[in-house]
């Protein structure tokens, strides 16, 4: 059975408990210690959290563009999702779980990032920052770009065909997480620090997952 028809079939013989935001989701189920699914969706995606006893265990990214599992999803959720909750018996949730792990959790328990610091003391300054991503000294086009502060995701956006990407931005330090059409993971830490910055990344060069 396909991951996407065994989600469905857990959904269909679970039981609806309420919409959440990612915050208050993440504390009800760990302080109730309940299994189940989570799921939150839009006309483009379907984003699926699975909480093995009241601990997030699993994650999927569901859309047109093609599915992305366990922390590869992680990466894309947006910190202002709001999910529908269905709870379900340890076992069923565990076997969904099992089909897109989450080894790295931070993302869901806190910043990992400084905060964001004052440019010129009292006032932050905002900026255009632009990347350009390479792989083997070639453009690449079609791949995602998303810009984080620790477990929040603030933009995301495919590369054109030169490869590029542009994100207007505050001045601070960010996570660029970059997810290839080989679902492979490169994650970068950027220093914007100017009203424009143009930068070169080669996915060759970072920490693939």
């Amino acid at each position: 059975m396909e991951i996407e028809d065994h989600i469905r079939v857990v959904i269909e013989n679970s039981k609806y408990a309420g919409e959440y935001g990612t915050d208050d989701l993440i504390s009800k189920m760990k302080a109730s210690g309940r299994s189940g699914l989570a799921l939150s969706s839009d006309k483009e995606k379907q984003f699926l959290l699975i909480f093995v006893d009241g601990q997030p265990e699993g994650a999927a990214l569901m859309s047109s563009e093609g599915n992305l599992f366990g922390d590869k999803a992680i990466y894309l959720c947006k910190e202002d999702s709001k999910f529908k909750v269905y709870v379900c018996d340890h076992r069923y949730a565990e076997s969904v779980a099992a089909g897109c792990r989450i080894y790295d959790k931070g993302h869901l328990h806190g910043s990992q990032l400084d905060d964001i610091p004052t440019i010129g003391g009292a006032k932050l300054s905002r900026g255009t920052l632009k990347l350009i991503i390479l792989e083997n000294n070639q453009p690449k086009q079609g791949v995602r770009v998303s810009i984080r502060k620790g477990r929040q995701m603030l933009l995301s956006e495919l590369t054109g065909a030169e490869g590029n990407v542009t994100f207007k931005l505050v001045n601070g330090i960010y996570d660029c997480v970059i997810v290839d059409r080989d679902q492979k993971i490169h994650k970068f830490r950027i220093e914007f620090n100017d009203s424009r910055v143009e930068t070169i990344i080669e996915i060759g060069g970072g920490m693939n997952e």
